[in-house]
């Protein structure tokens, strides 16, 4: 063999054996990497909208975060700007307080639920009379393996992140009011079951008894992560307002879309109509 060519067949074999191609791997390192986008530049954050990339690097940078929603919520006050630009505006900021709280896994659970409604089955039979039955419902029961703490946390980010949803989706419903349409390419479906999750926190925390939002969402969050009795109780109670201004008697979720601080406004019916407009039939459901 001409020793001139054993450099070359050795280098072919490393290829063969290794599986890759040493000319392009280095070439092409980090071509799949996501660059954030200018984040005061509305036009580019919504070309961002569908990267899951850029919605996992806002979870920990809260700095960003907050100059994503400034700059997507300028949209919403811009007078000049389009009702389509403005629907797109609302559903990417709803986008960035749930993905940002790891909600997933919860939205997945209710829309298993709403599933299973529509099959006919009872979803919340036996699980009590509280309006907090529906939320004990959707998160499920707390996981043996994780400290009540630490599930309590991972709770109260979440409910946090729906309170925060429940604006921009109501600036959506109240645009799709307007314009009887939705953005090309929006899933009407997935954004009604966000719609119902973003209403009924809002108003499940609005009347829990206690002094400041944060307090209500921690009760809340204390309830979720409580562990049932071996009887099937749970060594926890939620109290509400009572009175005037006191929680209402809710017939199902539909109820609970309004928004709570001004219930009979028609102008604040805005996740009503997302759920409608998606074509979730709450009353039929539940």
């Amino acid at each position: 063999m001409n020793k001139r060519m054993l450099p070359g067949l050795v280098l072919v074999l490393l290829i063969v054996l290794s599986g890759c191609n040493p000319f392009t791997t280095n070439l092409y390192s980090g071509i799949d990497n996501f660059k954030n986008p200018d984040l005061t530049n509305a036009d580019d954050l919504l070309d961002a909208a569908d990267e899951p990339q850029f919605y996992e690097n806002l979870k920990n940078d809260p700095a960003a975060k907050a100059q994503v929603l400034e700059t997507l919520q300028s949209v919403l006050d811009d007078p000049d700007a389009s009702d389509e630009k403005k629907q797109e505006a609302a559903l990417m900021m709803t986008d960035v307080h749930l993905k940002t709280t790891n909600t997933e896994d919860t939205m997945s659970n209710l829309n298993s639920l709403v599933g299973d409604a529509v099959s006919g089955e009872d979803v919340f039979e036996g699980s009590g009379d509280g309006p907090e039955t529906f939320f004990r419902a959707i998160f499920g029961e707390p996981p043996a393996a994780i400290s009540f703490a630490d599930y309590k946390a991972a709770v109260t980010i979440q409910l946090n992140g729906f309170l925060a949803a429940a604006e921009p989706l109501q600036h959506y419903g109240e645009t799709l009011e307007v314009t009887g349409t939705s953005p090309p390419g929006t899933n009407d479906g997935d954004n009604a079951t966000k719609a119902l999750m973003a209403g009924m926190t809002r108003t499940l925390v609005y009347y829990i008894d206690a002094s400041t939002e944060a307090a209500r969402v921690d009760i809340l969050a204390s309830y979720l992560a409580t562990p049932k009795n071996p009887d099937g109780s749970i060594p926890y109670t939620i109290t509400y307002r009572e009175g005037e201004g006191g929680i209402p008697d809710f017939n199902g979720p539909s109820d609970m879309l309004v928004d709570p601080a001004d219930p009979t406004n028609p102008d604040k019916d805005g996740l009503v109509e997302v759920v409608a407009f998606g074509g979730l039939d709450l009353d039929s459901l539940f």
